[in-house]
């Protein structure tokens, strides 16, 4: 059959356009965003699943409720939906690893520092590299560790959501078919929704899973290379602290250990390169210590400068120059004392720090404290002192080589013969000397003399390691000593400072009285200056960590008194909650008004509330204490058995007391600064305790009364109200004078008188006829029960000057003699004379 040309025409033109459709339909596949295309497999997916769900409904296999269940069934699609909603929540929250990810390059360049040092070619690493090293492991370990737990805690929720999802896939309930047709469209499209939404949340929490376990992959290879890492480290430091004192290099007077080896300055470069590289990568991996060592050094120096502008503020411009004059490093040196403060206390807490990092703070705090008594000692003396910090930085930058050399052992021994004169020297000026120094400056000066002496016998002897450690820990030992005494001195200004600033305001620091806890707290910083000084030379005699072990070890052993198991920590952690409760009662008592100096007149509202909290602050450190030194519990009750024997047999008159004064506490009878009388005591309370009371009496003594004696006594609180007292005079005048000139008189005296209340107003009447004497009685009313002794005085000075003006008599006592009998002898010897003549005698 042949085709005409019309019809093949026609037939190319259909083909055109089949493949013209073809191709925009391609096209448009291709043009699709990648959000376009996964909702149309996500529609798909739906379409898909619909059509499943829709099949199995015409399954005559499966079970089909009734109306009364379907309810049930609807409402658990709705927990099921509810939920896998929540759990798509927390995983596109999700674990944001990228900080971890982000830091494993700087863990492996750590790493790949240590190793190289580990694998140095022509060097063995020293005492100071192996410290080093181990300091970058232990900061290592510790964010390892951070990460995997962190991972692992993630890991875990993981794990819960997939069992969640897992438990949902089993629950057979939901193959149920309603039978009514209306509600199985409904269950069918709830249905669809659900399944779909568990498909979305498992797909991630499986993704989620295999990231994390990946993850995790790679921080536990690099715990295991730190851990493996830190162990050699420990049982390198370990052989050497057993061979430190054993030769290491030539004697002094014979040639280089080597003819190849480098030159000082070459090997200092290299260590003092590895240094800084070993701190920046400390200061990556830590950078949040920094940040916080310079807050609290701009806190310090922010509450100092606050101060010192409140003192001025507060107190007239002589007043406040001499109160900042006895604060004189503070105010004269505002800079370089922060300075002091930030970088000692940095360098004391700095305790597995790179040797870099420690060896800055103290330079810092070395030279700010050189500015500072560059102008408080005598000149000769700052000479000396500025040559053993010039010896000081000499073994710091000794201390940084990781490699030993001829020229470095040299240095040693000039160094060595240098601290010992100066040690020496010293010593001679120090003891005829007119500065203050405290009397424990001869022992350490001796000790400096010590060890530079034997620094100086190590490297003569070949033992250049042992020498730099000993000669370093003389010459840093005496200077901060010298540093810490001012650091000591620092923080007593800084109290100082403190307490005088806010003597005029209404919070608790204005009751403190600073001489009076100025000596307690000296010897407490001085004790904490004393320890710090001992864990700065063990810690560069490389001692400390031995010693800290020995001492947790014997602390920790476990030791058995019968049947009873103790440790010596948990007694000293019992002692020391009961100790600091006892100390946190008195400081509160002390700063809130309980010090014995509150003005005349003034009365502490806190003095019960503060005794109940007194006892509850040592009831809760009672319990502590028993909680924090693992005693059990009901070892407490045997305690409160036993307590209650004692009180049975004789502890009754101190419970009686302690009972009394938990009933003061909350009856209130007296507060502090209540001025009372009990039997022939009068006095001011000046402290509610828990045991007993002090009283102030007039005279100045202070009488310690037992609480029983308030509770079970008559007592008379002239201020438990008020401080309203009223005065009563009695004023006698003579017979014949005018009554009612003198009732005006001492009606005059007592009215309108400052300080004499108008409301009672002030009563004058004639009291009695006495034997001598019309007497009259005052009564009048004051304000203030301290000013009525004045008010007395003054009233009774104007009455007695009023009636002399007057010309009324306050007469004297009279009295008529009546001889009943008389000695004949007298009466013969006594004669009349004349009227002119006396009486013989």
């Amino acid at each position: 059959m042949r085709i005409s040309g019309y019809e093949k025409h026609y037939c190319r033109w259909f083909w055109l356009f089949l493949l013209l459709f073809w191709w925009t339909g391609a096209w448009s596949q291709v043009k699709k965003t990648p959000q376009e295309q996964q909702r149309d497999s996500t529609l798909a997916d739906s379409i898909r699943t619909s059509k499943l769900v829709l099949q199995s409904t015409k399954d005559t296999s499966r079970s089909r409720v009734s109306d009364t269940a379907v309810a049930i069934i609807i409402n658990r699609l709705e927990g099921y939906t509810l939920m896998l909603n929540e759990l798509g929540s927390v995983l596109k929250r999700g674990y944001d690893t990228t900080r971890i990810t982000e830091k494993l390059p700087l863990i492996d360049s750590s790493l790949h520092v240590i190793k190289t040092n580990i694998a140095a070619l022509g060097s063995t690493p020293n005492i100071h590299d192996l410290y080093t090293n181990k300091v970058m492991l232990v900061q290592l370990n510790r964010i390892l560790k951070t990460w995997q737990n962190d991972l692992f805690r993630h890991y875990d929720e993981l794990v819960n959501i997939n069992d969640t999802l897992q438990q949902v896939r089993k629950d057979t309930a939901m193959r149920a078919i309603p039978a009514e047709d209306e509600l199985r469209a409904f269950y069918i499209s709830q249905l669809t929704s659900l399944i779909l939404k568990f498909r979305q949340v498992d797909k991630i929490n499986k993704e989620a899973l295999l990231q994390m376990g990946l993850l995790q992959n790679e921080v536990a290879m690099r715990y295991i290379a730190v851990t493996n890492l830190q162990g050699d480290m420990e049982f390198q430091l370990d052989n050497f602290s057993q061979r430190m004192f054993n030769k290491d290099y030539t004697y002094l007077w014979q040639p280089k250990k080597q003819q190849n080896e480098p030159g000082f300055f070459r090997v200092l470069k290299n260590s003092i390169f590895k240094n800084i590289k070993v701190l920046g990568i400390f200061f990556l991996v830590q950078w949040p210590i920094l940040i916080v060592w310079l807050l609290v050094g701009g806190l310090f120096a922010g509450w100092t400068f606050s101060n010192i502008r409140k003192v001025r503020q507060h107190h007239p411009p002589t007043e406040a120059e001499a109160i900042l004059l006895h604060s004189r490093l503070l105010y004269r040196f505002p800079m370089a004392s922060p300075l002091i403060f930030l970088f000692t206390l940095a360098g004391l807490f700095s305790v597995q720090y790179p040797i870099l990092f420690i060896e800055l703070n103290w330079v810092v705090a070395i030279c700010a404290l050189t500015y500072i008594i560059r102008q408080s000692i005598p000149r000769h003396l700052f000479n000396h002192w500025l040559l053993l910090v010039a010896m000081l930085f000499v073994y710091f930058l000794n201390n940084l080589t990781i490699q030993a050399t001829n020229a470095e052992q040299w240095g040693l021994f000039f160094a060595a013969i240098i601290c010992i004169w100066l040690g020496v020297r010293f010593r001679k000026l120090t003891r005829h000397s007119t500065l203050a120094l405290p009397k424990y400056t001869p022992r350490v000066l001796m000790l400096f003399v010590i060890m530079s002496a034997f620094s100086l016998l190590m490297v003569l002897t070949g033992r250049v390691t042992a020498a730099k450690i000993i000669g370093a820990t003389a010459a840093l030992s005496i200077t901060m000593a010298v540093n810490l005494l001012f650091f000591v001195e620092l923080l007593m200004e800084t109290v100082y400072l403190q307490v005088e600033a806010n003597k005029s305001s209404s919070t608790f620091i204005s009751f403190i009285d600073f001489q009076h806890i100025q000596s307690r707290l000296k010897v407490f910083l001085y004790v904490f200056a004393f320890i710090a000084w001992l864990m700065v030379i063990a810690r560069n005699l490389y001692i400390f960590d031995n010693i800290y072990e020995n001492i947790s070890s014997f602390l920790s052993t476990e030791r058995k008194v019968g049947n009873t198991a103790f440790t010596f920590s948990s007694v000293i952690i019992f002692i020391l909650v009961i100790w600091v409760s006892t100390v946190v009662t008195q400081i509160i008592a002390f700063m809130f008004g309980e010090t014995g100096q509150a003005p005349a007149g003034k009365k502490n509202k806190l003095g019960s509330a503060l005794l109940l909290v007194r006892l509850a602050v040592l009831a809760v450190g009672i319990l502590l204490a028993f909680a924090a030194s693992g005693i059990p519990m009901d070892k407490l009750a045997i305690v409160i058995g036993a307590l209650g024997v004692g009180i049975g047999f004789g502890l009754q008159n101190i419970v009686n007391n302690l009972v009394s004064g938990v009933i003061l506490a909350f009856e209130k009878p007296i507060e502090v600064g209540d001025v009372i009388e009990l039997g022939t005591r009068s006095g001011v309370v000046k402290e509610i305790g828990i045991r007993s009371s002090k009283i102030g009496a007039y005279d100045g003594s202070e009488v310690i009364v037992p609480n029983g004696d308030l509770i079970s006594q008559q007592l008379i609180n002239w201020t438990l109200s008020n401080r309203i007292r009223r005065v009563e005079l009695i004023i006698g005048v003579g017979y014949g004078a005018d009554v009612k000139q003198a009732t005006d008189i001492l009606k005059q005296a007592v009215q309108g008188r400052e300080g004499i209340l108008e409301n009672p107003e002030p009563i004058v009447f004639l009291f009695q006829f006495g034997d001598n004497a019309i007497n009259f009685r005052i009564f009048f009313w004051t304000g203030d029960l301290a000013l009525a002794g004045k008010l007395q005085s003054d009233v009774l000075t104007s009455i007695y000057e009023n009636l002399q003006k007057a010309g009324i008599e306050l007469p004297y006592p009279q009295r008529d003699l009546h001889i009943r009998s008389m000695d004949p002898d007298i009466l013969k010897q006594w004669k009349p004379g004349k009227p002119d003549q006396d009486p013989p005698s």
